[in-house]
């Protein structure tokens, strides 16, 4: 009886359900599931800011009742300190200098140092919140403020997003981006990435001062840079890492043949 209870007990060891509980099974499953990129999170959450903002536009509630008092107290409280600073940050010259700017620092930091990172970062960057800004005008046609408001030569076309504040704060978070990939230290990190808030923030203000966009479109300009910067993290911190690294061998084959 004592060797057949052994046995028994043994068997019963070794037997497949024993000794299974709750924590093993929710621990083995969290150990297969694969955790979400933080890219990918600020993506979904950048377009669901913008989705949100679209929304109240679409409704003129929420967000989108403040566009009217706020641009009026705006006009109301110009002067001429305030407004020749504005008009500055939101001259086409600003928009164009800034960007070319930051393409021929990277290309010589690319030459010199022959790294590719900091040049795409820029190229994406710049270009995608463009052609974002573009499309979505199309899509939203959305009126801009009245042209008496307007500050200086008055603005056509769409306003929402506003493609100023757009690529502006896409431009100034991939110059973040590769400052923070460049160095661990806190000090360069914290420098960079106040003077990019700093510089988004006071591109959407100089439009909305200026008359060119209501708050909503600046809301919404933020939102589509967010996304657009998620989307050129993952790709050029991901994708195209592991794109290259798997050409490379075969670079490699031709070479010796």
């Amino acid at each position: 009886m004592n060797t057949h209870t052994a046995r028994s007990q043994s068997a019963d060891s070794r037997s497949p359900g024993r000794g299974i509980t709750l924590p093993t099974v929710l621990a083995s499953v969290t150990a297969r599931v694969r955790p979400v990129p933080a890219a990918v999170l600020w993506f979904a959450a950048s377009l669901l800011a913008w989705v949100g903002l679209l929304g109240m536009v679409l409704t003129r509630e929420g967000l989108a009742e403040d566009d009217g008092p706020l641009l009026g107290w705006l006009v109301r409280h110009r002067t001429p300190g305030w407004t020749g600073l504005m008009e500055a940050v939101s001259s086409p010259l600003v928009a164009t200098v800034v960007p070319a700017a930051a393409l021929t620092a990277t290309l010589a930091v690319g030459v010199l140092a022959r790294v590719w990172r900091p040049l795409v970062t820029v190229v994406l960057a710049t270009g995608g919140a463009a052609a974002s800004g573009v499309v979505l005008k199309a899509l939203v046609q959305r009126a801009r403020p009245p042209v008496t408001d307007m500050l200086g030569v008055p603005e056509t076309g769409w306003g929402f997003p506003s493609n100023h504040t757009l690529v502006t704060s896409a431009l100034a978070g991939a110059l973040v981006l590769i400052v923070w990939r460049a160095t661990p230290r806190r000090g360069p990190r914290t420098a960079a990435l106040a003077v990019g808030v700093l510089g988004a923030l006071l591109m959407g203000l100089s439009r909305l001062y200026v008359g060119d966009h209501w708050l909503t479109d600046v809301l919404a300009a933020y939102a589509v840079a967010g996304a657009v910067l998620a989307a050129v993290a993952w790709v050029t911190g991901e994708l195209l890492p592991r794109w290259i690294s798997a050409t490379r061998p075969t670079l490699r084959l031709r070479r010796a043949r």
